[in-house]
């Protein structure tokens, strides 16, 4: 705490989730997004900039080339700033809810509590299969939330073990909470 009274911000991605625990509050599962899984959804971009410095390379102009490399950093910096986004980006299972936090700059956390927690699921696409993450939905009681899905989830079958444990242990259906992973 500064003399201010104010918590330091943390800026390493691995500490930016104790920023927004409440005291005694319990981290049960921190998982953030699979790289395996951003890398493969910027493939598109990482093609199309090599296409286009080859095509305008081929041109043989001075200008062809530079044209072809301000292209290639474009979309180095482009996909920089999304991989720092999704590098900041945990989804964290508590013994009092499920968080959300991303940004680099600019970050948000979402929440939903236990008790407002209807149903959860667990979907893959060919991409995120190939990449061996998945993309877990979680309802609540308030349809509102702009908390509903966590993409690329690092280790899904475990991530989604832990919740539907956590849910029945709000529901009284476990009775010990060291049966949660």
């Amino acid at each position: 705490m500064t003399r201010s009274g104010r918590v330091p911000r943390s800026w390493h991605p691995d500490q930016i989730v104790s920023d927004y625990l409440v005291r005694g509050e319990r981290v049960v599962l921190e998982e953030t997004r699979s790289v395996r899984a951003w890398l493969i959804d910027q493939t598109v971009w990482i093609v199309a900039a090599v296409v286009v410095f080859v095509v305008l390379s081929a041109t043989g102009t001075d200008v062809g080339v530079g044209l072809g490399l301000v292209v290639v950093v474009g979309v180095a910096v482009f996909l920089s700033l999304r991989g720092a986004q999704a590098w900041f980006t945990r989804y964290v299972i508590t013994d009092m809810r499920v968080l959300r936090v991303t940004g680099v700059v600019n970050r948000h956390a979402e929440f939903i509590p236990w008790a407002k927690v209807t149903d959860i699921a667990r979907s893959e696409s060919v991409l995120q299969w190939i990449a061996g993450t998945a993309t877990i939905r979680i309802e609540s009681a308030n349809e509102r939330s702009g908390f509903r899905a966590m993409d690329d989830v690092e280790d899904p079958a475990r991530f989604y073990r832990v919740l539907v444990r956590m849910v029945d242990l709000r529901q009284g259906r476990i009775e010990d909470p060291t049966l949660v992973d």
